[in-house]
């Protein structure tokens, strides 16, 4: 990382957090747009609560301060996190978490310049900058509501055009993956990816699986299993692909579009991946693990972009029941899946972290 004591060009902090509680979509987008940040000559600081993410941020070549603090009681950091935002020099601070509220961004104010991602618009927030990169940012009025209570102050990024995918998303997935199983490259064997965050909340791809292999008609497909940094149930997956050569579990994916691309269709919690399958035009059924992903079903389902298979915090079964048949119609309905890509390739063109890096620098 060079002489860190030496500040010769901007600092831009970021303040993230990723651990069994926190999903790690929050700290990997962040890190997408710290890539583009620093690409155009910025330097990054993250900034966290605690150590769960120190590996996940040097590997990604990120400088990184661990504060000591509670991810989730924000404000009682805040004068460590001044002392620590002071001696980097940081100018401009990107906050992405829900425990940080009104008081917390007003006791930073007067130190960096602010910029929140917020998907949820529980508050206005004394901000310079929000983004929400969500199709259903237009269910909330963030234009007139910023209007007026901060006039002229808070710039909006908003909309699928900001949304933060990595690199590897812009070029369809095109650096390739290997196989490592050749059998796999039968084109007549049908793959399906299984995604469900970092923490795999509500233990949904044991669930699956285990479903799954009581059916005879999922018997000849693949199922690539991403298994997530803090998913709690790893003993229990490895058990099931022990006992069923057609589980694969994928850890530490370098290169996810890659394996999407190798997949005719997915299942995925919701999240900034669906926005990833959508780059990736792949077929697929999702589903719901927290109140403010509901609004992604309302868009995901229009056009016949995606299956919804419904909330699995209410009824755990019926979800999985739901996308088990999802899985099926999608693999038994060629002309649904071609009028899905259609649908998909129109949703993001995968350039929305360079978008937000330019936003940033010249605010």
């Amino acid at each position: 990382m060079g002489n860190s004591s030496i500040v010769d060009f901007e600092v831009i902090g970021i303040r993230a957090d990723a651990n069994e509680e926190v999903a790690m979509g929050h700290i990997m987008r962040c890190i997408t747009i710290a890539g583009q940040l620093k690409k155009l000559g910025k330097r990054i600081c993250f900034f966290t609560a605690d150590e769960y993410a120190a590996e996940l941020l040097e590997r990604a070549g990120m400088e990184h301060v661990c504060l000591h603090s509670e991810w989730n009681h924000m404000e009682d950091e805040v004068s460590v996190f001044k002392k620590a935002l002071k001696e980097r020099g940081c100018k401009k601070l990107l906050v992405d978490s829900y425990y940080a509220g009104t008081k917390y961004f007003e006791q930073l104010a007067d130190l960096c310049k602010l910029i929140y991602i917020d998907d949820c618009f529980e508050d206005i927030y004394p901000v310079d900058m929000l983004i929400n990169y969500n199709a259903y940012h237009i269910r909330f009025n963030y234009e007139e509501a910023y209007k007026k209570t901060y006039p002229g102050r808070t710039k909006l990024l908003l909309g699928t055009s900001y949304v933060p995918l990595r690199e590897e998303f812009q070029g369809q997935g095109d650096a390739g993956y290997s196989m490592e199983v050749d059998s796999l490259l039968n084109k007549l064997t049908k793959q399906v990816l299984l995604s469900s965050g970092g923490g795999d909340a509500y233990n949904a791809l044991s669930g699956i699986l285990n479903e799954a292999v009581k059916d005879n008609e999922f018997d000849s497909i693949i199922f690539h299993t991403v298994v997530g940094r803090f998913n709690p149930n790893v003993e229990e997956l490895k058990q099931l692909a022990g006992s069923h050569t057609n589980i694969k579990l994928h850890y530490d994916v370098k290169n996810m579009a890659a394996l999407m691309k190798n997949c005719d269709a997915a299942v995925s919690a919701a999240g900034t991946v669906l926005y990833e399958l959508s780059a990736m035009q792949v077929p697929s059924v999702f589903f719901v693990i927290a109140d403010n992903q509901q609004y992604d079903s309302e868009f995901f389902v229009k056009e016949e972009r995606m299956l919804f298979a419904g909330d699995i915090r209410s009824d755990r079964d019926h979800c999985i029941g739901n996308i088990c048949s999802g899985i099926k119609k999608i693999l038994g309905d060629d002309a649904l899946c071609q009028r899905m890509k259609k649908a998909l390739c129109e949703v993001t063109d995968g350039k929305g972290a360079e978008r937000i890096a330019r936003a940033i620098i010249s605010l």
